[in-house]
């Protein structure tokens, strides 16, 4: 699992931030969350363990932004939303994980064999996590990612 959180860590600061859908959503709906987040790669980098920038370093080169709302007294309703907005895109659903109440998708925008933008929902215990980012990873990136023999899905 913590292979998997940092692989997600990974791609989440892979980011860039311009006006993008998810940069829509934050915009219309950061002031009814419990909190609110904007980081630049900078400060991204601050938060990486030096054990692990070396494996990372090739996708930090591309991040720019990274933007975050946690909502805990209106999750539910938050959700809802977010869930319509998901469906209004063109995003793909990457990957779901589902362990009891809790849930993890993963959902890309894809645009001429690019990731062009990836958001992360996270709801647990009855609070909800968006995680939205616009990137420029191409499938070489990716697969660079999955080459690294220390980084698994077991």
């Amino acid at each position: 699992m913590k292979k998997l959180l940092l692989l997600t860590l990974v791609v989440l600061f892979s980011s860039c931030a311009s006006n993008t859908s998810f940069n829509t959503f934050y915009k219309d709906n950061h002031e009814s969350s419990d909190f609110s987040l904007g980081l630049n790669s900078s400060l991204i980098r601050a938060f990486i363990p030096d054990e692990d920038m070396d494996d990372i370093k090739p996708i930090l080169k591309k991040a720019k932004h990274v933007r975050i709302l946690v909502f805990s007294e209106n999750s539910a309703k938050m959700s809802s939303k977010f869930s319509k907005f998901i469906k209004r895109s063109n995003f793909d659903k990457l990957v779901k994980i589902k362990d009891d109440s809790d849930k993890l998708s993963l959902y890309a925008l894809e645009e001429k064999d690019k990731i062009k933008e990836i958001v992360v929902e996270i709801y647990s215990d009855d609070d909800l996590v968006l995680l939205g980012l616009k990137t420029n990873l191409s499938q070489k990136d990716i697969e660079k990612l999955f080459d690294d023999d220390s980084i698994s899905l077991n």
